[in-house]
């Protein structure tokens, strides 16, 4: 299939920073369990905010905890406005005091465009045409001729009340801009005793570790503890730091049924790059992406928990060649691109 020349540029529809996600689509689709700890809401794309003296985390009291603390399970999260957050340069880095200063940054992100899920609360496409979408759209490109009724307009009714006019081309080329729920980078190559901060730039995200004590496979080296994170709000930051060399897979609990996992390897810099350690102690990652199911049957085609960490370029070896894999990256290696 061929692009077509005419089409709007894709980034057009990577602009909306506010959409309202339906929560009863997302509590179907990831289970009671995760709806009695996380929920949607609102998506709201944390963009440059004022930045404020991050020297030290928050206490459990609400005080200063200790700077140079950095628990080997839990590490450290603070609801403090993130010096790294939105735009922020790699010289965010220095504003966090040297005993948890970070050399690596991983943000954690939710790209459903506004209109597309409107569209999925309010209904209004034919089987047919979701599904002729779907087909074109799998590559991640769209030709309008093989469209079921390209020119078709459908209204789609907003958050606010107002009401917006896409033809089903139009529809197809923000579901092809659809990125999902994902970390970015997905995979990091770091060294041992480097500090990562984990970014919350969008709603409902969290980061723990598949491990026997989360319920989950084992994928991390032998001897490392169940890493898990708070619930982290939204323009907060989580701080962790990777001791163990190893090959280390981590989810979002809330999203992973929807791809939301990520790979770090940790590497001395020379010698043998580490192989992931698998041990079939509980549930694997996820084999199927659910985000159809809360988008009204269309699917971006974003791949699944699954299909993320077995990606060729989030193997060992690439990540550690590369330094860092980018989502767009694995998201295009999907699609074929």
């Amino acid at each position: 299939m061929t692009e077509t020349t005419n089409e709007p540029d894709e980034n057009e529809y990577r602009r909306e920073t506010t959409v309202t996600v339906p929560r009863r689509a997302v509590l179907a689709a990831t289970g009671a369990t995760t709806g009695m700890a996380f929920g949607m809401g609102t998506v709201a794309a944390h963009g440059e905010r004022e930045r404020g003296d991050c020297g030290e985390s928050d206490g459990p009291d609400g005080g200063a905890a200790d700077p140079t603390a950095l628990d080997p399970v839990f590490g450290v999260a603070s609801q403090r406005r993130n010096p790294c957050s939105g735009a922020a340069s790699s010289d965010c880095f220095e504003e966090f005091p040297r005993p948890i200063r970070p050399s690596h940054e991983v943000e954690m992100q939710i790209g459903l465009p506004g209109p597309l899920v409107a569209l999925a609360e309010q209904g209004g496409l034919s089987r047919r045409t979701t599904e002729s979408i779907n087909e074109e759209v799998a590559d991640g490109r769209v030709t309008p001729g093989n469209l079921h009724n390209p020119e078709t307009t459908v209204s789609i009714r907003r958050s606010g009340g107002e009401t917006e006019s896409l033809t089903v081309t139009e529809i197809a080329q923000v579901v092809r801009a659809t990125t999902g729920f994902h970390f970015n980078p997905a995979g990091i190559a770091v060294a041992p005793g480097d500090i990562v901060v984990f970014s919350a730039e969008t709603p409902d995200h969290a980061v723990a570790a598949f491990h026997e004590r989360h319920g989950r496979q084992n994928r991390v080296p032998d001897g490392v503890g169940p890493i898990a994170s708070p619930l982290i709000p939204v323009g907060g930051y989580w701080l962790y730091r990777f001791e163990t060399p190893g090959v280390y897979d981590l989810y979002c609990p809330p999203h992973q049924v929807f791809g939301m996992v990520m790979r770090v390897v940790v590497h001395e810099g020379d010698g043998e790059v580490p192989s992931p350690s698998i041990e079939n102690t509980g549930r694997p990652p996820q084999a199927e992406n659910e985000l159809a199911t809360i988008l009204g049957g269309l699917d971006p085609n974003v791949p699944s928990s699954l299909e993320v960490l077995q990606a060729e370029v989030l193997a060992p070896e690439n990540v550690v060649e590369e330094g860092t894999v980018t989502w767009d990256a694995v998201l295009k290696a999907h699609r074929g691109q």
